[in-house]
Parts: C-alpha cells; sequence; structure tokens
C-alpha cells in the first residue's frame, strides 16, 4: 500500500465540461447567432428605407416645377404613413436583435415574431413585384432573399432552447 493521496484536480477538470471556443455568445449558437445578426442587418436596411420612403413623402409636391397638381400634398401621404411602419419595423428588427445578443428576457420571442411578420410581408411584396406586369426581376429576387433570410431566423428563434 501506498500512503499517496489522490489527486482531486484531475477528476475536478473532467467534470468541468468544455469550454465554448466560439465567436457566437454561450447562450445562441451558431445558427441562431448568425440569423440574429441577419435579423440586425435587415433591420438597419429597413430604417434606412423607411427613411428614404418618409423623405420622399415629404418632398414629393418640390418635384413639380411649376405647376403642381392641386393634391399634391395628399400624393406624400401614403409614402409618408408607409415609410414610419418600415421604419419601426426595423428600428423594431435592430433593437430586437440586439436585445437578443445580449441575452434580454423574452426578447428570442419578441423578436421572433417580428422577423415572421418581416418575413411575410416580404413574402406579399415578392408575389406583387412578381404578378404586376412588368416584373422586377432584381426587386423579386431581393425580396425573395429578405423572406428567406427572416424566415430561417424566425424559426431559429422561436424554437424551443435545448
Amino acid at each position: 500500500m501506498t500512503n499517496r493521496r489522490s489527486i482531486p484536480a484531475a477528476s475536478r477538470a473532467g467534470a468541468r465540461g468544455r469550454a465554448h471556443h466560439s465567436l457566437a455568445p454561450a447562450h445562441l449558437g451558431e445558427a441562431t447567432a448568425a440569423a440574429t445578426v441577419g435579423v440586425v442587418v435587415g433591420g438597419v436596411a429597413l430604417v434606412i428605407i423607411g427613411l428614404g420612403m418618409v423623405a420622399m413623402g415629404l418632398t414629393l409636391g418640390s418635384r413639380y416645377a411649376i405647376d403642381p397638381p392641386p393634391n399634391a400634398a395628399s400624393l406624400g401621404m401614403v409614402p409618408i404613413a408607409l415609410g414610419a411602419g418600415i421604419l419601426l419595423l426595423g428600428a423594431g428588427l435592430t433593437a430586437g436583435g440586439v436585445a437578443v445578443l445580449g441575452d434580454v428576457r423574452r426578447a428570442r420571442l419578441v423578436t421572433g415574431i417580428l422577423a415572421a411578420f418581416a418575413a411575410a410581408l416580404a413574402a406579399v411584396g415578392t408575389i406583387l413585384v412578381t404578378v404586376n406586369p412588368p416584373p422586377d426581376v432584381v426587386l423579386a429576387i431581393a425580396l425573395t432573399v429578405a423572406t428567406l433570410v427572416f424566415g430561417a431566423a424566425a424559426i431559429l428563434l422561436l424554437r424551443p432552447r435545448r
């Protein structure tokens, strides 16, 4: 027999488990983190589009140099309203994506629902762009990509944690 004690450090190291060796946050995972970054980038793009639409609606009357139509002020109301809606959706997606990355409570659920809503809107936009003659192929492809990105992000964000 020997008088040596066993070394408990070796058994503790094995029980600790593996370290997290990814750039993705530990509470997400690689696929969900990539989808969240896609949601943030798409949200920033929607904010820029919304600002552009609001600016276009506000300056619509100045596009007529000499003789503006009598309803020039009301022509800008639809782009202003739609631009404000797109601006709010983009701000919500951006803030939600940052909140998911920061592990804020219930941020995955809210951001997943917003991403699903954005995917549905992009899908409807793809159909509308395709069926109206002449179809704009570039815009249809861009909206299809947006549908896929937001749809995949919604699926990954709304799935239960493991």
